[in-house]
């Protein structure tokens, strides 16, 4: 299994300067939306005092909202990037505003209850919910099988803070609930989740989108077929019809690589819509995603060996080009491009193994300043290297050279 990364349309150039949305989620294949904001001005919107709270009726499509939230980026013909109580982020171009106001109140964003509320009016019938400490999971699934996700929800979240603290990173508490959604069946999920993804759908098993906030997901393990609804089983017999399924591997995978992008995105790890490289975003989540059955919740811990692509890397290694690590860092080509993805992902794992192994704290700090930029920014290519060259170094290929050796010699 590998993944691809949504894809970024080229700016359109004007009388300002028009800056295009990233597409909307990371997924596992490639997904365009075609959405664009104009340029910002120089002074973008954050959650200190001075941020700007509004209240918009705009039009989305065929329908009129009402929106109250926090102006992330104000562009100088008047479309804004508005992020609402339920941490949900529009884009809305200035034709689309019917009106607005400034409330001078601070945004208060939701509480679960009231989260609640709204998922169970948005979702089809039938769903439930279930609170972790940090989660609101809506299901239509067994609950069983929402108790396991949650109970691994919760063990990547603990481990999220207590990594990024020992690397030096400082992180903070989610403002807005973080909710996951899980369907019975496919079908059920793609009836959903084709409103956002379109006809890449098929291909996507489960995905964090930036514009929602959320995580949606099936269950992959058809466990719901397999206990009687309601039944009363104990956790480790779950456990085990769980993760003796086919589907155990992509199963765990895939729901801790979406939930590590939902962690980067809430916890001030990343900025949503900023212009966060590729390598980094998607090196991180395959970092921290690897399935361990040694453990009866078929994850136990950050950073172990990603036995895929550190073979889809060995065999990269055959006829790695020797740019290959400029092309990784300069732009996100190779993962857009589903000739070259499968490579970039093993690359970019491998890259990060290595940084988060053995450069931690240069790699703690580039993460900093990557992590200060502001929404809907873009970095021209050679401003992408000499970003990477600040922090760990001018000579380009001593650094490749010291990679590849560790790589090779040192990882099993």
């Amino acid at each position: 299994m590998f993944y691809q990364h949504p894809q970024r349309f080229d700016s359109i150039i004007g009388k300002f300067s028009r800056v295009s949305l990233w597409t909307l989620v990371w997924v596992i294949s490639c997904l365009q939306v075609r959405a664009t904001v104009a340029a910002c001005q120089d002074e973008t919107a954050s959650t200190d005092k001075n941020v700007v709270v509004r209240e918009v009726k705009f039009r989305d499509g065929e329908q009129l909202r009402q929106v109250l939230g926090e102006v992330l980026v104000e562009a100088v013909d008047g479309g804004i990037l508005l992020q609402g109580t339920d941490g949900r982020q529009w884009a809305i171009q200035p034709e689309e505003i019917e009106n607005s106001r400034d409330v001078s109140e601070p945004l208060k964003p939701m509480t679960n209850d009231e989260m609640e509320k709204a998922m169970l009016a948005e979702l089809p019938g039938g769903f439930s919910a279930l609170r972790t400490d940090h989660y609101l999971i809506m299901y239509n699934t067994t609950k069983a099988y929402s108790q396991w996700t949650g109970n691994l929800l919760e063990r990547l979240y603990k481990a999220h803070f207590a990594f990024w603290k020992k690397k030096g990173v400082e992180l903070v508490e989610p403002r807005f609930p973080l909710v996951a959604i899980i369907f019975d069946t496919k079908e059920s999920y793609r009836e959903y989740a084709s409103k956002e993804l379109g006809d890449s759908v098929d291909a996507i098993i489960g995905y964090y989108h930036l514009q929602s906030n959320r995580i949606t997901m099936f269950d992959l393990t058809g466990v719901e077929g397999l206990l009687p609804n309601n039944a009363k089983v104990s956790r480790n017999v779950l456990l085990n019809e769980v993760l003796r399924q086919p589907g155990a591997e992509r199963t765990v995978a895939t729901i801790v690589h979406e939930a590590f992008h939902q962690l980067a995105y809430n916890t001030g790890l990343q900025v949503r819509l900023a212009d966060n490289p590729f390598w980094v975003s998607e090196g991180m989540a395959v970092y921290f995603e690897s399935p361990d059955f040694s453990s009866s919740q078929g994850w136990s811990t950050i950073g172990k060996v990603n036995q895929y692509n550190l073979r889809e890397f060995s065999n990269y290694l055959r006829q790695r080009p020797a740019d290959s690590l400029v092309t990784l860092l300069s732009d996100d080509q190779r993962f857009r491009n589903p000739a070259t993805s499968t490579a970039a992902y093993a690359e970019a794992w491998a890259l990060n193994y290595y940084l988060l192994r053995r450069r931690s704290k240069e790699y703690a700090e580039y993460l900093t300043f990557l992590a200060a930029k502001p929404p809907l920014g873009q970095s021209d290519p050679k401003v992408r290297i000499e970003e990477f060259k600040k922090y760990f170094g001018a000579d380009l290929q001593k650094f490749d050279q010291q990679f590849l050796n560790y790589i090779t010699t040192q990882v099993r």
